[in-house]
């Protein structure tokens, strides 16, 4: 196995001794390197990384046009990993990189933090060819409704465990057309931390029921009220979550109470609530909840104790 890395940003004949590496190179590492179109074109060309395993290309200032590139390699068959975060990708470059049918033994993809609007993820939707895909991440885009609605309906992720959508300006109705998949049945953490969820999402997220290994859920940063931790209460589905964040959201004391309705989790362990308008009412009937035993993490910090009278 061979790992080559480039902390920093050479001159172009500098790559050569990488790009010349043959089938024994297994990890290549060119994150933070500031390499832009011209430098990701000339390593799509490489057709000497047979056993290339990952390859990381995050933090660099790669485009459309160098992706568009890269997608067209054939030769990387055994990539189980690309990392692309922290790059300049709009729409075009996902839609080329989608259709790559060489990369079929994929299982993490990394996309977080570049431009990608409801165009890339539509296009990141109608791939079929990477049906190991078990982690994709495209936080911090401009992914909105129609792209949360476009992903939904991927039929080909079904090893799919964990799905990061976190700070993508996704609203109810994204969210609502995420709770109606059927295919990531093996989806154990969800990360939504940062959207624009409000009550009916919440609520529509409670009536999911294909999601039977979910583990992680993270709404924390949402518009999620009483009646979104009601519906979520609700759900019957979820039996081996272990991990709910609602911080920074405004379910107040009745909201609280009506989480701590909910009889299924029974093996959470962590759950966050910080920041929620809670007072001691609400406390009480967490405190009270005889079903979440495994509980050992609790965050009540940043509510309003303080103002009310025990």
């Amino acid at each position: 196995m061979g790992t080559a890395c480039v902390a920093s940003r050479q001159e172009e004949h500098m790559l050569d001794p990488y790009l010349k590496q043959g089938e024994s190179l297994t990890t290549l590492k060119l994150n933070n390197a500031k390499i832009g179109d011209e430098e990701a074109i000339t390593i799509s060309k490489n057709t000497a990384w047979t056993n290339l395993d990952t390859l990381d290309l995050s933090a660099n200032k790669i485009g459309d046009n160098g992706l568009s590139e890269i997608s067209k390699n054939t030769t990387w068959t055994k990539l189980t990993t690309l990392d692309l975060s922290r790059n300049s990708l709009i729409n075009d470059g996902i839609i080329a990189i989608s259709q790559n049918t060489a990369w079929t033994n994929l299982t993490t993809l990394n996309l977080s933090k570049n431009r990608i609007c409801a165009e890339g993820a539509r296009a990141l939707s109608e791939n079929t060819s990477w049906s190991n895909l078990q982690t994709l991440k495209l936080s911090c885009n401009w992914i909105r409704d129609e792209g949360a609605s476009a992903l939904s309906k991927n039929p080909t992720w079904m090893k799919l465990t964990t799905l990061n959508l976190s700070k993508n300006q996704i609203c109810d109705n994204g969210v609502s057309a995420l709770s109606n998949n059927t295919s990531w049945t093996n989806l154990n953490i969800l990360n939504l931390q940062g959207n624009e969820i409000s009550d009916d999402g919440a609520i529509a997220l409670g009536k999911n029921t294909s999601w039977t290994n979910l583990t992680t859920l993270e709404l924390s940063h949402n518009k999620i009220g009483a009646q979104g931790a009601s519906g979520l209460s609700k759900n019957t589905t979820w039996t081996n979550l272990t991990t709910l964040d609602l911080s920074f959201n405004s379910l107040g004391n009745e909201g609280a109470i009506e989480l701590c309705k909910n009889t299924t989790w029974t093996n959470l362990t962590a759950l966050g609530l910080e920041n929620n308008l809670i007072g001691y009412e609400g406390a009480n009937a967490i405190k009270n909840n005889t079903s979440w035993t495994n509980l050992t993490s609790l965050s009540l910090s940043r509510n309003k104790f303080g103002d009310e009278e025990a």
